[in-house]
């Protein structure tokens, strides 16, 4: 099984609980991405990896949002075979729901953008 994330407003937004579950979907065996819109992939690696993401550092890779709108993580995910993507953009998730199962992480108000203690 292939399974991606966001950073922003997902991984940035719940560190530990989804660095406790991409730990746990790697040692059952899945391939874990990330799948950002940030558009420089060294920020985006460093961003993942200094935050403690036991994520492969080629499996962070970058939206095109200028090419694709909407539907720029889609173009990587139908690429990827991804199986299911989580995502708290609205458009994207719809876009990625076309090609996988796509799991809309619904932004909480009252807890901040980076929380938990991740590094921006």
């Amino acid at each position: 099984m292939r399974i991606s994330f966001d950073i922003g407003g997902v991984l940035s937004k719940y560190p530990d609980t989804f660095r406790d579950l991409i730990a746990t979907l790697r040692r059952g065996g899945a391939e874990v991405f990330v799948i950002t819109d940030i558009p420089d992939r060294e920020t985006a690696r460093s961003l993942v990896i200094d935050n403690g993401f036991a994520v492969p550092a080629e499996h962070v890779l970058c939206a095109d949002y200028a090419a694709h709108g909407d539907r720029c993580k889609e173009e990587l995910i139908r690429r990827l075979q991804i199986d299911m993507h989580f995502d708290d953009y609205a458009g994207y998730a719809a876009a990625a729901s076309r090609a996988c199962v796509s799991l809309l992480v619904w932004p909480d108000p009252d807890k901040p953008y980076n929380g938990g203690g991740f590094v921006p």
